[in-house]
């Protein structure tokens, strides 16, 4: 860029020369586009219609075709087990069993950030 392109003035010449000069469509372009677009949205009319009609196989396969077949029934089921466990046991006791698990101690991802002071202390300084 030169200098006395620095506030932008070339470019705002340009930008308004070109608004200045915008071509309107023609008549037959119009025509043709909206002829198209009537084609087009009589194609989507003429679509088969789906059927509704329900899975075969019993309530547990239409089921399993609601949550995207058995994995993803499984993966529903595991974490409905999941959060009736935490649910149950409570939050607290997550990381005594994590520590039991992977060998660690009660405090299991507990950082103390201030170790010897208080943060509201540090922000009226």
């Amino acid at each position: 860029m030169t200098d006395k392109d620095l506030n932008g003035t070339v470019l705002d010449d340009f930008f308004a020369a070109a608004r200045a000069d915008m071509p309107e469509p023609s008549d037959a372009f119009l025509a043709r586009a909206l002829a198209d677009a009537e084609a087009v949205q009589a194609g989507f009319q003429a679509a088969i219609p789906v059927s509704r009609a329900a899975p075969r196989g019993g309530f547990l396969s239409g089921l399993s075709a609601v949550f995207g077949g058995w994995a993803g029934l499984s993966g529903m089921a595991t974490a409905t087990i999941a959060g009736l466990w935490i649910g149950f046991a409570g939050a607290d006791q997550l990381g005594t069993v994590a520590a039991s698990y992977i060998g660690g101690t009660d405090t299991l991802g507990t950082v103390n950030l201030l170790p010897d002071g208080d943060f509201f202390a540090l922000a009226a300084e």
